[in-house]
């Protein structure tokens, strides 16, 4: 009888990358970028197979839909692209006005842009200044000739930009934290020619609302794969039966 070798890991392939990938667990400390979202890993996630080359993804990211309608631009579907569309290699976000060089959903007749973690905040939140439920808005409620601060940094957030806002009190604030964030590290990961350190405070707001949903991933991605491991020893068994 024919020795058994031992079932390999299964890998998984995604149109955004040439090599294959394989399924991993990231922790905080490792302190990897997705390569997808520009976020920090933490949780299940993709490893590019190839040991000289640092892609990664978040499970959330690798299973992004191609195409999305939002309310943010109602008139026009917005198309996942695995990189940005435009010469410079980047595109600045429609949502929370930050740089991206990573995935973006855009629309191609407007030039409009939206980082892939900015079409999932809720339409709702607490603030930690604020005693309110906030609701996100698509631009400020501002009439004709005024401009809008935010409550919290009192920088003027343009008319064309994400909020969120109380209308009871009139206050409002940027779509992700105004904290400034020292420089950090380069980390692994993630994609040359990255983002201005003011993506810093966005990434850690986007991390944060993601973390949740990722725990349960880590449910699925576990099933999955044993799913396919035990497809491979069926496999495995009929053909050293056929040996015999």
């Amino acid at each position: 009888m024919a020795s058994r070798k031992p079932a390999t890991r299964p890998s998984v392939r995604h149109p955004s990358h040439n090599h294959p990938l394989r399924g991993c667990k990231a922790q905080v400390e490792d302190e990897i970028i997705c390569s997808g979202c520009d976020i920090e890993l933490d949780g299940a996630a993709f490893k590019c197979t190839m040991s000289d080359c640092d892609y990664f993804l978040h499970m959330s990211c690798f299973e992004l839909p191609r195409e999305i309608r939002h309310k943010s631009h109602p008139d026009h579907p917005l198309v996942l692209l695995f990189s940005p569309p435009y010469e410079s290699g980047g595109f600045g976000c429609n949502a929370c006005t930050q740089d991206g060089s990573g995935y973006v959903y855009h629309c191609s007749i407007c030039k409009y842009d939206v980082h892939v973690g900015c079409v999932s905040m809720p339409e709702t939140m607490k603030h930690d200044e604020h005693a309110h439920t906030l609701t996100l808005l698509y631009s400020p409620p501002l009439q004709e000739g005024r401009i809008f601060n935010c409550d919290v940094c009192h920088e003027t957030i343009p008319r064309s930009f994400w909020l969120y806002y109380c209308q009871k009190c009139d206050w409002g604030t940027h779509l992700h934290s105004c904290a400034v964030e020292e420089e950090e590290k380069p980390k692994r990961g993630g994609r040359e020619g990255g983002e201005s350190s003011g993506r810093g405070s966005a990434n850690s707001e986007l991390a944060a609302m993601l973390k949740a949903q990722r725990e349960m991933e880590k449910m699925q991605i576990a099933l999955d794969f044993e799913m396919q491991r035990a497809k491979i020893e069926k496999k495995s068994r009929k053909h050293m039966l056929k040996m015999i």
